[in-house]
């Protein structure tokens, strides 16, 4: 009985219990694009590549990739040595990539702006859920997030991060990108 409610109360608080496909602001082009995120000194880049309801994340050589997928809700983490495991989504990591909208969050619509090449309605948000933190993002027709910054106190001190996607390509990106390769076996 403890694992059936154990079970009932993982699905109540996970995700995709609370969030449905219509609750992000998926993006309607297929694109790849290098994301940059800066947190204090601490630089991060990373490729990605999306295609409908599902964005890959390759964080270099040595390190491992990460496939959303948006229509299940789940996250599946491809290793370096060749095995893969398959989890609900990281409430935090979709949060980078992708906008909820501002019916939802109750984001403000402030202007627009050119974000590098793309036209973008900036908004400003106030602590969404589980993100205690407030900034802005910018969001271009496309339903591309293409822009995020914000503060927040992490360990009692205020850190500002930036995250924004450079050599923006529109493309149709390859369905092998979003499956788990030949020859990867199943994490235990």
């Amino acid at each position: 009985m403890r694992f059936v409610l154990a079970m009932l109360g993982l699905l109540i608080t996970s995700p995709a219990a609370v969030l449905a496909q219509g609750d992000v602001v998926l993006p309607s082009v297929d694109f790849a694009a290098t994301d940059v995120q800066e947190s204090g000194a601490v630089l991060i880049r990373q490729t990605i590549h999306y295609t409908p309801g599902l964005l890959r994340i390759d964080r270099g050589a040595g390190f491992s990739s990460t496939i959303l997928d948006l229509t299940t809700w789940t996250q599946t983490l491809l290793m370096v040595n060749h095995s893969y495991l398959v989890l609900p989504m990281d409430d935090g990591l979709f949060r980078r990539f992708f906008a909820r909208p501002s019916a939802i969050t109750g984001a403000v619509k402030v202007g627009t702006e050119r974000v590098g090449s793309q036209q973008a309605t900036k908004y400003a948000f106030g602590d969404d859920g589980a993100l205690a933190a407030a900034g802005f993002y910018w969001l271009a027709d496309s339903g591309i997030l293409v822009r995020r910054e914000y503060d927040d106190g992490v360990f009692g001190a205020n850190t500002h991060h930036r995250e924004y996607l450079t050599d923006l390509r529109f493309t149709e990106q390859p369905a092998d990108l979003f499956r788990v390769p030949a020859g990867y076996r199943l994490a235990k």
